[in-house]
Parts: C-alpha cells; sequence; structure tokens
C-alpha cells in the first residue's frame, strides 16, 4: 500500500493550521476566564494527569516529603508559641 504523498502533506498542513488556531484560541480565551474557572481548568488537568497515570519520580517523592515535614514542623513551632502566650 503506497501512501499519498500531497495527500498526506495537505493533511498535515490541515492538521497544523487546526492545532495553531486551537491554541491561539486558548490563549484569548484564557483572558476571558474568571480565576474560578481557571482554578477549575487547572483542578481538571490535575486528574487528568492523575488518571494518566503520571507519577513523579522518587527524587520528586523525597522533595515534596521533605516540603511537607518543614511545613508541618513550623506548624506544630507555631502552635506552641501560640500556647506559651495564651492566645
Amino acid at each position: 500500500m503506497k501512501i499519498d504523498k500531497e495527500l498526506y502533506r495537505k493533511a498535515y498542513e490541515s492538521l497544523r493550521q487546526w492545532s495553531e488556531a486551537e491554541r491561539i484560541e486558548r490563549i484569548r480565551d484564557a483572558r476571558r476566564l474568571t480565576p474560578q474557572e481557571r482554578w477549575q481548568h487547572l483542578v481538571d488537568l490535575f486528574e487528568f494527569g492523575r488518571r494518566a497515570g503520571i507519577r513523579p519520580n522518587e527524587h520528586q517523592r523525597a522533595r515534596k516529603l521533605a516540603g511537607l515535614n518543614r511545613y508541618y514542623e513550623r506548624i506544630r513551632k507555631l502552635e506552641a508559641w501560640r500556647r506559651a502566650r495564651g492566645r
């Protein structure tokens, strides 16, 4: 089976133009979205990544865990400071 090169080029060019038009439309529409709509788009993207099985590598997980440990340690210190001052 032989591929029609001219038809392939036309289809590829049409796809490229469609993708470019869609990208421009997304950029233009992003300015019109409310902060809530933007947040929902971000949440949808996160959910898509989660469902697609994209997992952080070992280094990223270790870094995130270290960051969470620092955060909760600071919260504990803040709470101890608050209790010591009676507020």
